[in-house]
């Protein structure tokens, strides 16, 4: 049986779970050995219209499972479940996740199944975006146990139990998937995946650059600065396909060869975790927090909402800290790392409300990412000097780019440091600790270049351009005794 953990996530509806503790199930057996013994199983418990729970054991202590109603697959729960669910919803109903800083209970309560279907019947979403959530959720679920099963063509295979639940139970099933249509879906995509050569790389596994001055040899500056931002070791692979909007096979496939020579490296990343208790323990704190209230359910979701723990009160005094940025995904990765370490969090993904916003909130520090749709990090960071209260706040720009040139700028534009992506826990940490313990102006500037190898002297001539035009630095920066000596 799954864990307790897993089983407060969001891809079927909590009553099922509920009810199960109250029978007691019928459960069988059986082994998978192959691809073509799971496609037997599923078409059996389709045939025979079965209403139950499959609970499969993957590697390395990964547990799968599927729920099926009257032999539809209606929901079930994977390797990354709040990742993938999220991820779902980002694509199909993009209203609902307008803002995602809001601490997890805020994101995975608000629209799990049971919130979606009470929308669904209350008309305020089609059945049809429900469907389709449910459809890529659960073909992200197949998808891996196949996978999981190629693996362990070697072995004895995975286990797979079969617990029977009376339909009763599950009346509040919306959406259910034809079992052959969530089959084929997932097994074609599979045979194109084995076909690209990536049977042995999970779409769950995050790639990072293990050898970047080789990477850099072999791939043209643009190449390299793309692969930088997409291998940041944070984002697994279905995670950029959804934030980039591209194909996941044409966006996993390039990356092969730089894996191979192991100029890319590929690592596991945790699910998004819950800070609550466990349903099992306490089921009335999780019916609450899953309640969509009337006046939530006009999809208007705010801008930018401060993330609250279940602990909140005693964060009260903690700072609050403000990251503008468009990317849902980063978003997720900051607000993890924000609030695990005890900071409030705000985001802000609407430009146009992005002074006023911060305005209200006033926020100790902010992130502030560079590349954004209308206005750019720098003219954003002008905007925000502008204001007298925000004169001493510390901003720090959040960016792939690592130049000589856009240090300057920041400088120029009032930056108070630079964290270049990828994101990574222990340099958020460090610069929040470094700009939230009273740093003085020297060492705001130091800040900006203290990542670089840019010498003394390099810092002195770029702090003078700080009243320079753009394109006087520019100019400046450009010149090539400059870029000889620095280079």
């Amino acid at each position: 049986i799954m864990n307790n953990q897993l089983e407060v996530v969001l891809g079927y509806s909590q009553e099922w779970l509920a009810g199960i503790n109250f029978i007691t199930p019928c459960i069988t057996n059986a082994q998978l050995t192959d691809t073509n013994e799971l496609a037997n199983q599923i078409l059996y418990c389709a045939n025979q219209k079965f209403t139950g729970r499959w609970d499969i054991e993957a590697n390395q202590g990964q547990n799968l499972s599927l729920y099926f109603f009257n032999g539809l697959i209606c929901g079930g729960s994977g390797i990354h479940p709040i990742r993938s669910w999220y991820r779902q919803l980002s694509k199909h109903c993009p209203q609902l996740t307008i803002n995602t800083g809001n601490q997890e209970f805020e994101q995975v309560y608000r629209w799990n199944y049971d919130a979606l279907a009470k929308l669904v019947r209350e008309r305020k979403i089609d059945q049809e975006q429900m469907t389709v959530v449910l459809e890529s959720y659960i073909n992200e679920i197949l998808f891996d146990i196949i996978q999981q099963l190629a693996q362990n063509h070697h072995t004895s295979g995975l286990r797979l139990s079969q617990t029977q639940i009376p339909q009763a139970i599950m009346n509040s099933s919306l959406v259910g998937i034809p079992a052959h249509q969530a089959w084929s879906q997932a097994i074609k995509f599979w045979q194109a995946w084995q076909e690209a050569g990536l049977s042995d790389i999970s779409p769950n596994l995050a790639a990072t650059i293990l050898q970047g001055e080789a990477l850099k040899q072999q791939t043209t500056a643009l190449i390299y600065q793309n692969l930088t931002t997409l291998a940041d070791g944070n984002h697994t692979f279905r995670d950029l396909a959804v934030q980039l909007n591209r194909n996941l096979l044409l966006l996993t496939k390039p990356l092969l060869p730089y894996i191979r020579q192991k100029l890319i490296g590929l690592m596991g990343v945790e699910d998004l975790i819950l800070t609550s208790e466990s349903p099992a323990t306490n089921q009335a704190t999780v019916k609450e927090r899953i309640q969509v209230e009337e006046e939530e359910n006009n999809l208007v979701i705010s801008s930018a909402q401060v993330a609250e723990t279940p602990s909140s009160q005693s964060l009260t005094n903690a700072p609050l800290i403000a990251c503008i940025d468009d990317s849902k995904v980063d978003i997720m990765v900051m607000n993890q790392i924000i609030t695990k370490a005890g900071y409030k969090f705000i985001n802000i993904q609407e430009q146009d409300k992005t002074l006023s916003t911060l305005i209200e909130q006033k926020p100790d520090l902010i992130f502030l990412d560079l590349m954004m749709p209308i206005a750019n990090g720098y003219e954003i960071c002008t905007q925000i000097r502008r204001v007298p209260f925000f004169k001493d706040t510390p901003v720090i720009i959040v960016t792939a780019k690592d130049g000589v040139i856009d240090r300057a700028r920041a400088k120029m534009v009032g930056a108070s440091g630079f964290l270049t992506k990828p994101i990574k826990r222990e340099k958020v940490i460090k610069t929040l600790e470094r700009y939230l313990s009273n740093s003085t102006d020297t060492e705001s500037e130091e800040a900006i270049n203290s990542d670089s190898s840019i010498s003394a002297q390099t810092d002195s001539k770029l702090y003078n351009l700080n009243n320079r035009s753009q394109s006087e630095l520019i100019k400046e920066v450009l010149k090539p005794s400059f870029r000889q000596e620095y280079s």
